[in-house]
């Protein structure tokens, strides 16, 4: 008994010789996922990845909401005094010297 056509799978991706389970996923989930990231740096690429991996291109405006999102995380009177700390900044851990 063969699928019904909505279930038919029509063409599959390949990659490196091995057959790839490719899922698209939208701009909110994408969104949802990268604000798990510690960094906003990180964010920017892993959304930058799945954006490209759903063939499609990345807006200023996801940037500013990913911003908007990291600045709140760190807090608005925090960011004003001293930007993005180190650890939000860039995808390296801060060492704290006592």
């Amino acid at each position: 008994m063969s699928h019904p056509p909505c279930y038919t799978i029509t063409s599959k991706m390949i990659k490196n010789k091995k057959e790839q389970n490719v899922v698209s996923t939208t701009r909110k989930q994408n969104l949802a996922a990268v604000k798990t990231c510690e960094t906003f740096n990180e964010a920017i690429q892993l959304f930058r990845a799945l954006e490209w991996a759903n063939d499609r291109g990345t807006s200023g405006w996801v940037f500013e909401e990913l911003e908007e999102y990291f600045i709140n995380k760190q807090g608005l009177e925090d960011y004003l005094k001293n930007g993005f700390t180190v650890a939000q900044a860039s995808d390296k851990k801060v060492k704290e010297t006592a």
